[in-house]
């Protein structure tokens, strides 16, 4: 799909408001995929503890699905699951010596060009 339909979903926050908002960043991606729109979820910030292996188990939002089930679910529809690269060198969330083991394996490194890119074009920003 060309870049001026991508979306771009931006995840700022972590674990603090116990996955509200990366329950609602989740959600909204998946629906738009659904939609038939391209979208890459990218983690910066606080979000980026949601790309570590069992950084959700056990949390769900009342009302929604677990938030595990939302990334099964934004992969299986083609969704493309982007990590501020400049987070894992000098953002809290990473144990920097072992970013590469605790990474899920979906979980793709990327600089601001990257992000950039998709939405210069033309496409969409959502923001949580």
């Amino acid at each position: 799909m060309p870049e001026e339909h991508h979306m771009v979903v931006v995840l700022t926050t972590g674990k603090q408001d116990r996955g509200t908002r990366a329950t609602l960043a989740f959600a909204w991606a998946c629906t738009a995929l659904a939609m038939g729109r391209a979208v890459s979820l990218y983690l910066t910030m606080g979000g980026t503890i949601w790309a570590l292996n069992g950084a959700m188990k056990g949390l769900r939002v009342e009302g929604f699905e677990p938030l595990s089930h939302y990334l099964e679910q934004f992969l299986a529809l083609g969704g493309q699951l982007l990590v501020c690269a400049p987070c894992s060198e000098y953002y809290c969330s990473f144990d920097r010596e072992k970013i590469h083991s605790s990474l899920i394996p979906e979980a793709k490194l990327v600089g601001l060009t990257t992000v950039v890119s998709k939405v210069a074009a033309g496409g969409s920003v959502v923001t949580f």
